[in-house]
């Protein structure tokens, strides 16, 4: 009996061991989930970087002409390189239709005046209604001013320099059919400057300066330049402004060439007010950006986790974001960002 009872108590005992172990198993946190696989990039200071935009030469009076009435081009009395004087008829439409128009639209006044002069004299009389007469008087201005229209389209089939320069350019031909507004020649002033408009980053122009000295490459060839004008509206597709440079020398310089432009004294990025260093990320980084606000993930190595940071959102340049609010050896992440939960373990994967 002693023996059976040791041994009841020995499987008791054993049993119970086996419910705790189990009721501590079943208490134990599950593992921690595998890292998040990420790219991750070195951010890149743009504060100490000079600004450079791409730009176009051209004189700063030029100007496209074309028609405002639709025709036959019968006369092109201009070549590129001709040099032409103000009011010089440079191409000229067949006319034959306006001029038909003239015609008539002067016999019409010289039949509405008769009728006005015999109704205003009929109603001194008082054999026709001074109402009549008033009516008939206004049919004679109004066949008047379709006098006036009829001489302006007649006017309009002759295409003059509006100012004396040279031609630069002539897109259309002798015989060519031409819509209104479409481009017939293009003319320049010699005698204005000459000059590269450059389309700057909005972000850049509080930088900028009239005056300030610029430097202008063309080819393997550089010309010195000061900025002249700054404009007052961003593109909305594009988010630049245009700015002009005034080059100090013309000679071999063409009209349309294409030119690079870097602003002396002129930071990239110069809009990141306060103080703060501006800094380039690559765009796939930042989240939720809105009104001068985003915030992008850092990459902590010591802990292999990503920390979350908010940061001052300046713009978009190209593939980068140009943001302020990080140290200059910060990493972030780019690919897998939008998965990323802040403090979560991750991978790197480009590294």
């Amino acid at each position: 009996m002693r023996h059976g009872s040791v041994s009841k108590a020995a499987r008791m005992a054993a049993l119970a061991l086996c419910v705790a172990l189990a009721g501590c198993s079943a208490s134990e946190p599950p593992p921690p989930p595998p890292p998040l696989p990420v790219e991750v990039a070195r951010v890149v200071s743009s504060s100490g970087t000079s600004l450079r935009a791409a730009g176009t030469i051209a004189w700063q009076r030029e100007s496209v002409l074309s028609f405002r009435v639709p025709g036959m081009i019968a006369l092109m009395n201009a070549e590129i390189g001709d040099r032409v004087a103000a009011g010089t008829t440079l191409a000229a439409l067949d006319a034959t239709d306006a001029a038909a128009r003239l015609r008539q639209a002067e016999e019409d006044v010289a039949r509405a005046r008769r009728t006005a002069q015999r109704y205003a004299a009929l109603a001194e009389t008082g054999a026709m209604a001074p109402a009549l007469a008033r009516d008939q008087q206004t049919v004679s201005a109004q066949a008047e001013a379709a006098l006036r229209a009829a001489r302006y389209d007649h006017r309009s089939t002759r295409l003059a320099a509006p100012f004396g320069g040279i031609v630069l350019a002539r897109v259309a031909q002798r015989g060519e059919v031409v819509s209104p507004g479409q481009e017939v020649l293009r003319i320049a002033d010699l005698s204005s400057p000459l000059l590269v408009r450059a389309a700057v980053p909005a972000h850049d122009v509080p930088g900028l300066a009239a005056g300030m000295p610029a430097t202008v490459t063309v080819g393997t060839r550089t010309v010195g330049g000061r900025v002249l004008r700054i404009g007052s509206q961003a593109d909305a597709r594009t988010g630049t402004v245009i700015v002009e440079v005034a080059l100090a020398e013309r000679k071999g310089l063409a009209s349309g060439t294409v030119a690079d432009v870097a602003f002396a004294g002129a930071a990239a990025s110069g809009g990141a007010a306060g103080g703060a260093a501006t800094i380039r990320v690559p765009a796939e980084a930042v989240l939720e950006a809105s009104r001068g606000r985003a915030s992008l993930f850092l990459f902590d190595a010591p802990r292999s986790r990503a920390v979350r940071r908010a940061v001052r959102f300046i713009g978009y340049d190209g593939d980068d974001a140009l943001i302020a609010g990080l140290p200059a050896d910060a990493t972030v992440i780019t690919a897998g960002a939008g998965y990323v939960r802040d403090g979560q373990r991750v991978l790197v994967s480009n590294r």
